[in-house]
Protein backbone atom coordinates (compact mmCIF):
# COMPACT_ATOMS: atom_id res chain seq x y z
CA UNK A 1 0.00 0.00 0.00
CA UNK A 2 3.03 2.26 0.83
CA UNK A 3 4.00 2.51 -2.67
CA UNK A 4 0.45 2.64 -4.64
CA UNK A 5 1.13 6.11 -4.50
CA UNK A 6 3.58 5.49 -7.80
CA UNK A 7 0.11 4.07 -9.42
CA UNK A 8 -1.83 7.43 -8.77
CA UNK A 9 1.33 9.39 -9.98
CA UNK A 10 1.55 7.90 -13.28
CA UNK A 11 -2.53 8.32 -13.72
CA UNK A 12 -2.01 11.94 -12.86
CA UNK A 13 0.49 11.67 -15.43
CA UNK A 14 -1.30 10.77 -18.36
CA UNK A 15 -4.74 12.86 -17.45
CA UNK A 16 -2.06 15.70 -17.84
CA UNK A 17 -0.69 14.61 -20.78
CA UNK A 18 -3.89 14.81 -23.21
CA UNK A 19 -3.07 18.09 -24.97
CA UNK A 20 -0.90 17.01 -27.84
CA UNK A 21 -2.96 16.69 -30.91
CA UNK A 22 -1.63 14.90 -34.06
CA UNK A 23 -2.14 15.01 -38.45
CA UNK A 24 -6.07 15.43 -39.43
CA UNK A 25 -7.80 11.80 -40.03
CA UNK A 26 -11.38 11.84 -41.47
CA UNK A 27 -14.05 9.46 -42.16
CA UNK A 28 -15.36 6.21 -39.98
CA UNK A 29 -12.46 4.38 -38.42
CA UNK A 30 -11.79 0.84 -39.89
CA UNK A 31 -9.26 -0.23 -37.28
CA UNK A 32 -7.65 0.91 -34.21
CA UNK A 33 -5.16 2.97 -35.96
CA UNK A 34 -7.52 5.16 -37.52
CA UNK A 35 -9.60 5.68 -34.84
CA UNK A 36 -6.77 6.95 -32.59
CA UNK A 37 -5.47 9.03 -35.79
CA UNK A 38 -8.85 10.59 -35.01
CA UNK A 39 -8.12 10.76 -32.00
CA UNK A 40 -5.42 12.80 -31.63
CA UNK A 41 -6.39 15.46 -34.30
CA UNK A 42 -9.22 16.40 -32.29
CA UNK A 43 -8.30 20.38 -31.23
CA UNK A 44 -9.82 19.70 -28.00
CA UNK A 45 -8.20 16.44 -27.11
CA UNK A 46 -6.61 17.88 -24.06
CA UNK A 47 -9.71 20.01 -22.32
CA UNK A 48 -12.22 18.06 -20.75
CA UNK A 49 -13.70 17.33 -17.80
CA UNK A 50 -14.07 14.16 -16.07
CA UNK A 51 -16.18 12.12 -13.52
CA UNK A 52 -14.31 9.08 -12.36
CA UNK A 53 -16.24 6.81 -9.87
CA UNK A 54 -14.06 3.86 -7.91
CA UNK A 55 -16.00 1.31 -5.95
CA UNK A 56 -13.85 -0.58 -3.13
CA UNK A 57 -14.89 -3.74 -1.40
CA UNK A 58 -12.37 -4.46 1.22
CA UNK A 59 -12.83 -7.60 3.81
CA UNK A 60 -10.30 -7.94 6.47
CA UNK A 61 -10.21 -9.53 10.27
CA UNK A 62 -14.19 -10.35 9.04
CA UNK A 63 -14.91 -6.40 8.98
CA UNK A 64 -16.82 -6.16 5.49
CA UNK A 65 -16.65 -2.06 4.34
CA UNK A 66 -17.79 -0.48 1.02
CA UNK A 67 -15.73 2.16 0.22
CA UNK A 68 -16.88 4.34 -3.09
CA UNK A 69 -15.04 7.50 -4.27
CA UNK A 70 -16.18 10.08 -6.24
CA UNK A 71 -13.33 12.47 -8.29
CA UNK A 72 -14.60 15.34 -10.47
CA UNK A 73 -11.97 17.34 -12.12
CA UNK A 74 -11.26 19.52 -15.41
CA UNK A 75 -7.58 19.68 -17.26
CA UNK A 76 -5.97 22.31 -19.56
CA UNK A 77 -3.15 22.53 -21.12
CA UNK A 78 -1.12 19.62 -19.37
CA UNK A 79 -2.74 21.18 -15.74
CA UNK A 80 -5.50 19.38 -14.03
CA UNK A 81 -7.86 20.39 -10.88
CA UNK A 82 -10.09 18.23 -9.07
CA UNK A 83 -11.92 17.11 -5.73
CA UNK A 84 -12.19 13.72 -4.61
CA UNK A 85 -14.43 12.11 -1.92
CA UNK A 86 -13.82 9.15 0.06
CA UNK A 87 -17.61 7.88 0.99
CA UNK A 88 -16.52 6.20 4.97
CA UNK A 89 -20.15 6.24 5.92
CA UNK A 90 -19.50 2.11 6.00
CA UNK A 91 -16.90 2.44 8.82
CA UNK A 92 -19.54 5.01 10.46
CA UNK A 93 -16.97 7.78 9.56
CA UNK A 94 -17.08 11.54 7.89
CA UNK A 95 -16.31 11.78 4.26
CA UNK A 96 -12.40 12.35 3.71
CA UNK A 97 -12.37 15.52 0.66
CA UNK A 98 -9.27 15.73 -0.89
CA UNK A 99 -8.46 18.79 -3.14
CA UNK A 100 -5.54 18.58 -6.25
CA UNK A 101 -3.82 20.46 -8.79
CA UNK A 102 -1.52 18.88 -10.78
CA UNK A 103 0.47 20.06 -13.63
CA UNK A 104 2.67 18.35 -15.83
CA UNK A 105 6.52 19.83 -17.22
CA UNK A 106 8.42 17.51 -19.47
CA UNK A 107 9.14 14.54 -17.50
CA UNK A 108 8.32 16.55 -14.22
CA UNK A 109 4.64 15.70 -12.69
CA UNK A 110 3.93 18.50 -9.84
CA UNK A 111 1.20 17.83 -7.29
CA UNK A 112 -0.60 20.09 -4.91
CA UNK A 113 -2.94 17.67 -2.76
CA UNK A 114 -4.94 19.35 -0.29
CA UNK A 115 -6.50 17.81 2.93
CA UNK A 116 -9.02 18.91 5.80
CA UNK A 117 -7.06 19.68 9.11
CA UNK A 118 -9.18 21.76 11.99
CA UNK A 119 -10.90 23.89 9.26
CA UNK A 120 -8.05 24.64 7.37
CA UNK A 121 -7.16 23.30 4.13
CA UNK A 122 -3.35 21.85 4.31
CA UNK A 123 -1.52 21.76 1.13
CA UNK A 124 1.41 19.20 -0.03
CA UNK A 125 4.02 19.53 -3.20
CA UNK A 126 4.23 16.02 -4.17
CA UNK A 127 6.78 15.95 -7.34
CA UNK A 128 7.11 12.87 -9.56
CA UNK A 129 9.94 12.26 -12.12
CA UNK A 130 8.88 10.03 -15.07
CA UNK A 131 11.16 8.19 -16.68
CA UNK A 132 11.00 9.62 -19.78
CA UNK A 133 9.15 12.67 -21.47
CA UNK A 134 5.22 11.70 -21.05
CA UNK A 135 2.79 13.04 -23.79
CA UNK A 136 0.10 11.86 -26.05
CA UNK A 137 1.81 8.70 -27.68
CA UNK A 138 2.11 7.16 -24.12
CA UNK A 139 -1.87 6.57 -24.55
CA UNK A 140 -2.18 5.53 -28.00
CA UNK A 141 1.11 3.30 -27.94
CA UNK A 142 -0.39 1.75 -24.98
CA UNK A 143 -3.81 1.68 -26.85
CA UNK A 144 -2.66 0.34 -30.54
CA UNK A 145 -2.50 -3.43 -30.00
CA UNK A 146 -5.80 -3.19 -28.81
CA UNK A 147 -8.91 -4.59 -31.13
CA UNK A 148 -11.60 -2.11 -31.82
CA UNK A 149 -15.10 -2.78 -31.36
CA UNK A 150 -17.96 -0.63 -32.90
CA UNK A 151 -20.90 -0.30 -30.58
CA UNK A 152 -24.15 -1.24 -31.63
CA UNK A 153 -25.85 -0.05 -28.06
CA UNK A 154 -23.78 0.38 -24.99
CA UNK A 155 -25.21 1.81 -21.26
CA UNK A 156 -23.67 4.85 -22.52
CA UNK A 157 -25.33 5.66 -25.44
CA UNK A 158 -22.53 8.20 -26.72
CA UNK A 159 -20.45 5.23 -26.58
CA UNK A 160 -19.52 4.33 -30.52
CA UNK A 161 -16.05 2.59 -30.37
CA UNK A 162 -14.65 0.32 -28.01
CA UNK A 163 -10.84 -0.83 -27.31
CA UNK A 164 -10.11 -3.56 -24.83
CA UNK A 165 -6.80 -3.41 -23.58
CA UNK A 166 -5.51 -6.32 -20.83
CA UNK A 167 -5.02 -4.44 -17.10
CA UNK A 168 -1.43 -5.46 -17.09
CA UNK A 169 0.04 -4.38 -19.92
CA UNK A 170 -1.65 -0.81 -18.63
CA UNK A 171 0.40 -1.37 -15.11
CA UNK A 172 3.16 -2.29 -17.22
CA UNK A 173 3.28 1.29 -19.00
CA UNK A 174 2.68 2.85 -15.33
CA UNK A 175 5.77 0.67 -14.03
CA UNK A 176 7.87 1.80 -17.24
CA UNK A 177 7.25 5.74 -16.93
CA UNK A 178 7.39 6.22 -13.15
CA UNK A 179 11.17 5.69 -11.19
CA UNK A 180 11.15 3.08 -8.39
CA UNK A 181 9.42 0.25 -7.62
CA UNK A 182 6.13 -1.06 -7.05
CA UNK A 183 4.39 -2.46 -4.30
CA UNK A 184 1.08 -3.33 -2.80
CA UNK A 185 0.95 -4.87 -0.16
CA UNK A 186 4.24 -6.65 0.13
CA UNK A 187 3.41 -7.61 -3.57
CA UNK A 188 6.14 -7.01 -6.21
CA UNK A 189 5.65 -5.95 -9.97
CA UNK A 190 5.59 -9.49 -10.72
CA UNK A 191 2.82 -9.87 -7.99
CA UNK A 192 0.69 -7.04 -9.23
CA UNK A 193 0.66 -8.45 -12.53
CA UNK A 194 -0.33 -11.64 -11.78
CA UNK A 195 -3.11 -10.41 -9.61
CA UNK A 196 -4.55 -9.08 -12.90
CA UNK A 197 -3.92 -10.99 -15.22
CA UNK A 198 -7.10 -11.86 -16.54
CA UNK A 199 -8.52 -8.28 -16.18
CA UNK A 200 -9.65 -5.91 -19.03
CA UNK A 201 -10.07 -2.20 -19.04
CA UNK A 202 -12.98 -0.73 -21.44
CA UNK A 203 -11.68 1.85 -23.36
CA UNK A 204 -15.15 3.76 -24.86
CA UNK A 205 -14.81 6.65 -27.58
CA UNK A 206 -17.26 8.94 -29.30
CA UNK A 207 -18.72 9.00 -32.65
CA UNK A 208 -15.84 11.90 -33.16
CA UNK A 209 -13.18 9.85 -32.21
CA UNK A 210 -12.91 11.31 -28.47
CA UNK A 211 -12.21 9.60 -25.75
CA UNK A 212 -15.60 8.97 -23.37
CA UNK A 213 -15.29 6.34 -21.06
CA UNK A 214 -12.62 4.20 -18.88
CA UNK A 215 -14.13 0.97 -17.14
CA UNK A 216 -12.51 -1.66 -15.31
CA UNK A 217 -12.85 -3.66 -12.40
CA UNK A 218 -11.43 -6.85 -10.54
CA UNK A 219 -10.96 -8.32 -6.97
CA UNK A 220 -7.75 -9.72 -5.06
CA UNK A 221 -7.20 -11.66 -2.51
CA UNK A 222 -3.32 -10.93 -0.24
CA UNK A 223 -1.53 -12.12 2.75
CA UNK A 224 1.38 -10.23 3.85
CA UNK A 225 3.94 -8.86 6.63
CA UNK A 226 2.73 -5.38 5.30
CA UNK A 227 -0.63 -6.40 6.83
CA UNK A 228 0.11 -8.69 9.72
CA UNK A 229 -0.06 -11.76 7.80
CA UNK A 230 -4.23 -11.18 7.65
CA UNK A 231 -5.77 -11.81 4.89
CA UNK A 232 -7.35 -9.12 2.44
CA UNK A 233 -9.78 -9.30 0.38
CA UNK A 234 -10.26 -6.27 -2.17
CA UNK A 235 -12.54 -5.85 -4.83
CA UNK A 236 -12.43 -2.84 -7.20
CA UNK A 237 -14.68 -1.42 -10.11
CA UNK A 238 -13.72 2.00 -11.85
CA UNK A 239 -15.64 4.04 -14.35
CA UNK A 240 -13.99 6.96 -15.61
CA UNK A 241 -16.76 9.49 -17.47
CA UNK A 242 -15.07 12.49 -19.88
CA UNK A 243 -17.53 15.24 -21.09
CA UNK A 244 -17.48 19.19 -21.95
CA UNK A 245 -14.66 19.15 -24.23
CA UNK A 246 -13.35 22.38 -25.47
CA UNK A 247 -15.28 24.14 -22.50
CA UNK A 248 -12.72 24.39 -19.46
CA UNK A 249 -10.82 28.04 -18.59
CA UNK A 250 -7.72 27.17 -18.30
CA UNK A 251 -7.17 30.20 -15.63
CA UNK A 252 -9.72 27.26 -13.98
CA UNK A 253 -7.22 24.72 -13.14
CA UNK A 254 -4.31 26.93 -13.28
CA UNK A 255 -2.32 26.32 -9.58
CA UNK A 256 -3.29 29.17 -7.39
CA UNK A 257 -0.02 31.22 -5.97
CA UNK A 258 -1.15 30.52 -2.18
CA UNK A 259 -1.16 27.02 -3.09
CA UNK A 260 1.86 26.76 -4.58
CA UNK A 261 4.00 28.82 -1.91
CA UNK A 262 1.76 27.28 1.10
CA UNK A 263 2.57 23.86 0.09
CA UNK A 264 4.95 21.42 2.06
CA UNK A 265 7.61 19.46 0.13
CA UNK A 266 6.58 15.33 1.00
CA UNK A 267 6.76 12.10 -0.28
CA UNK A 268 4.35 10.47 1.19
CA UNK A 269 1.11 12.25 -0.33
CA UNK A 270 -1.67 10.09 1.19
CA UNK A 271 -1.62 7.88 3.93
CA UNK A 272 -4.49 5.06 4.32
CA UNK A 273 -4.68 5.29 7.74
CA UNK A 274 -4.94 9.20 7.46
CA UNK A 275 -8.29 8.71 5.26
CA UNK A 276 -10.21 5.58 7.42
CA UNK A 277 -8.73 6.91 10.55
CA UNK A 278 -6.56 5.14 12.72
CA UNK A 279 -9.76 3.98 14.75
CA UNK A 280 -11.48 2.07 12.07
CA UNK A 281 -11.60 -1.45 12.42
CA UNK A 282 -9.65 -1.57 8.91
CA UNK A 283 -6.84 0.36 10.26
CA UNK A 284 -5.15 -2.80 12.00
CA UNK A 285 -5.33 -4.41 8.45
CA UNK A 286 -3.58 -2.15 6.66
CA UNK A 287 -0.40 -0.24 7.42
CA UNK A 288 1.41 2.97 6.43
Amino acid sequence: MRQIKRMLAAALVLVCALGICGCAAFGTPATTEQLLARYVANDNVGNFGATINVNLNVSAMGVHAAVPVTMDLRTANNKAHGVAVVDLSSLDTRPYRMEFYAELLDDVLNCYIGTPSNGKTVWKCWKVVTTSKVDLSTLTDLLSSSELTIIAKDSDPEVYYELTVPTAKALETVFDITEGSAEVAGMGEQGILAAVDTDKIRVGFTEDCLLRSLETGGTFTFRSAETNDIEVRTGVDVLATLTDYGKVDPDDVAIPLKVRQGATPTDTPIEVIEVIGADSPLAGAVKK
